[in-house]
This record gives C-alpha cells, structure tokens and sequence, in this order.
C-alpha cells in the first residue's frame, strides 16, 4: 500500500496546464472532479488536435510513466479541477510487488497504444464529436463565470 503522505491532492482553475507536451512524467495524476482537454498542437502549423476528455474518476500520465518517455500531448483543465498526483516513485514501488509476467503485459500493452495514437496522429485522424464537446464545456464554463 502507498503512504498516504506521498501522495498530494492539487487544485486547477480553467485554462490552466496540468502537463505540457514533451514534459516529463512525475506522478500519475487521478482526478477527483472536472474536466480536462487532452490535445496535441502540430509542429508544421502549430494546429490544436483534440485527443480526449479526462473527467473524474479516470486518470492521465500513465502513457509516460509507464514508457518513461515525455508526455506526447498537453493536458488543460476545461473546468475547476480537483487531482490526486501519485509519484512515480510510488507507482514503481507497487509495480516491483506484481507478477513480472503482469508488468510486461502491462507495459506491452502501453507500447501498442502509443504506436496506434502515433499513427492517427501522423495520418491527421481527428474525432470532430470530440472537438464539439471541448467546445460546448469550454463555453459553459464561459456562461457559468459571467452568470456568478
């Protein structure tokens, strides 16, 4: 079990970078409640590629984390944020107790999906369902500040 003290909650405000493209990765970050845009910005005309939705109760980091290579994407709070960082340290530790068989099918696994992201991303795949609905809790979240 993790020590309770390693682990710390944080607190975004909308707009605000939770990890940022090319960063290492620190910690697994949980989310207690908000929004998070996942995105991409390209490197020929610096276009913003919506990825994902992370909300509460799913977790971001662990791509990097588990590949330790830098954050692929950018990761911003679409609305007030409550997250739960869990060090690498303490993921590592809970890792070292499984099975080795588990942690190479885990890791394995890690490995596919970041070789399938690449390849939508190089081909320009983008989910516009997805760029609607950053859209509609970005406005929201607009609406919600001038009525308060």
């Amino acid at each position: 079990m993790f020590l309770k003290d390693k682990v710390i909650e944080v607190e975004y405000q909308p707009g605000d970078y939770i990890i940022r493209e090319g960063a290492f990765c620190d910690s697994l970050i949980v989310v207690k409640s908000g929004q998070i845009e996942i995105f991409r910005t390209t490197n020929n005309n610096n276009t913003h590629v919506p990825l994902g939705i992370v909300k509460s109760g799913e977790y971001l980091g662990e791509m990097s984390l588990i590949t330790d290579r830098p954050h692929y994407a950018n990761a911003v709070a679409l609305t007030k944020v409550v997250c739960i960082k869990i060090p690498n340290s303490v993921i590592e530790e809970q890792m070292r107790q499984l099975p080795s068989w588990l942690v190479a099918l885990t890791r394995g696994l890690v490995y596919k999906l970041d070789k399938t992201n690449d390849v939508l991303r190089r081909n320009g795949i983008v989910d516009e369902s997805l760029s609607t609905a950053v859209k509609a809790i970005s406005e929201r979240e607009v609406t919600n500040k001038k009525v308060s």
